[in-house]
């Protein structure tokens, strides 16, 4: 009786595997980028920031080596430029500011180790908002943090699709 529960189970797995499959399903930050272009070196961010942290784990995700060196690498993922702002969009009665609005941006570009555009330069953007309390101002500046972490990744998300789409 175990036995043929089991086998069930298992059957019922597997067919729903090869369904997801089947069908282009793909977990969240995992992209199929081809590998001839790495291994790929990453310009213009740190790898200890958090757009190259995201970068880093997701190009490795796609079953490709990030090196530290531009010498050992067969492209050169550039982020020319970065943006990061933080404005005002509302205020209260009493005139103190009741909502922000948070944006990051990035310009970037896939270069061959020869010196010519695999992907010419892009412009990635998210803009994000958030209710602000003078009451909770610690909570109000974890919560910035938090949400600049996020645009973060989905910046990086936005890059890699980008590739994704054009190689």
């Amino acid at each position: 009786m175990i036995g043929i529960k089991s086998r069930h189970l298992a059957l019922l797995i597997m067919v729903a595997s090869l369904t997801l499959q089947g069908c282009g399903f793909q977990l969240r930050g995992s992209t199929n980028l081809p590998s001839s272009i790495g291994p790929v070196f990453i310009q213009g961010v740190g790898e200890y920031e958090e757009l190259g942290r995201e970068l880093t784990q997701m190009i490795t995700y796609s079953d490709l080596q990030v090196v530290k060196t531009r010498d050992s690498a067969v492209s050169t993922l550039k982020i020319t430029q970065r943006a990061s702002d933080r404005r005002v969009i509302s205020v209260d009665g009493n005139g103190n500011v009741a909502e922000y609005e948070l944006h990051e941006g990035a310009t970037f570009s896939l270069i061959a180790a020869d010196g010519h555009e695999l992907v010419k330069e892009q412009v990635v953007s998210i803009t994000s908002t958030y209710l602000n309390s003078e009451t909770e101002v610690l909570g109000k500046q974890q919560e910035e943090g938090t949400l600049r972490k996020d645009m973060q990744r989905d910046l990086a998300s936005q890059i890699m699709r980008r590739l994704e789409a054009q190689l």
